[in-house]
């Protein structure tokens, strides 16, 4: 098991190795894309359905763990010239965008879920919303990465600020997004459990109330004198 697993990090090794930032991001923004309108499609029955919504949750931790593993393999960090740089920020400024958009997914399922959504939809919200944030941790430590071969490599000052600026308001959209959507269904779940309880109380007394009416029917039927 061990030498399938070592032979499954070297493959994995040499496939991402081989993979320059540029073209890897390239295929991130992509998928992030194909992620975004396949959530578009399936929105509505992703709302009503866990299973909908578990498959979207997988996809969301197939992307998140594919970028993970880019980054863990990943040994060549420069750039082969200026413009390839250059292509790598406008790719990383699309990407940290699109994760903003993926958050607001989860954020608009969590907010808008039925109100009698059951205990397995509101741990899938919160799985995936834990993805979402693994996935903006993973994007802050590639703009980290690249921004500092930019700046070594000679791009001007002031695209490294702004694009600098640009992620770091993304990741701090993106976490509170994906914290709202965990805190929503956390509330969600409260409600949920307090309406149960509610109803039950509410059934108990209506129960206790008729039982004294019953009782108190059946006193006064003794005490009417026999003729």
């Amino acid at each position: 098991m061990k030498k399938l697993i070592s032979i499954s990090i070297l493959v994995s090794s040499l496939l991402f190795g081989a993979e320059t930032y540029t073209q890897f991001l390239n295929t991130a923004v992509e998928d992030a894309y194909d992620i975004h309108n396949y959530s578009k499609e399936k929105m509505e029955q992703m709302a009503q359905s866990d299973n909908k919504l578990q498959a979207y949750s997988k996809k969301l931790e197939s992307y998140e763990a594919k970028i993970s593993s880019f980054l863990e393999s990943q040994t060549k960090e420069s750039f082969e010239s200026k413009g390839d740089a250059q292509k790598a920020l406008n790719k990383l400024e699309e990407l940290s965008l699109q994760s903003v958009v993926l958050a607001k997914t989860v954020t608009y399922l969590a907010s808008h879920q039925a109100d009698n959504a059951n205990e397995s939809y509101n741990n899938t919200i919160q799985t995936t919303s834990k993805t979402i944030l693994r996935l903006s941790d993973d994007i802050g430590v590639m703009a980290d990465r690249i921004l500092l071969m930019a700046k070594e490599i000679g791009i001007m000052a002031d695209r490294i600020v702004e694009t600098q600026e640009i992620q770091s308001k993304n990741l701090i959209a993106t976490q509170k997004l994906a914290q709202y959507a965990m805190t929503l269904t956390d509330a969600q779940a409260t409600a949920t459990r307090d309406n149960v309880h509610n109803n039950m109380n509410a059934g108990m007394s209506n129960m206790n109330m008729n039982i004294n009416q019953m009782q108190s029917q059946q006193a006064s039927q003794a005490t009417i004198p026999m003729h």
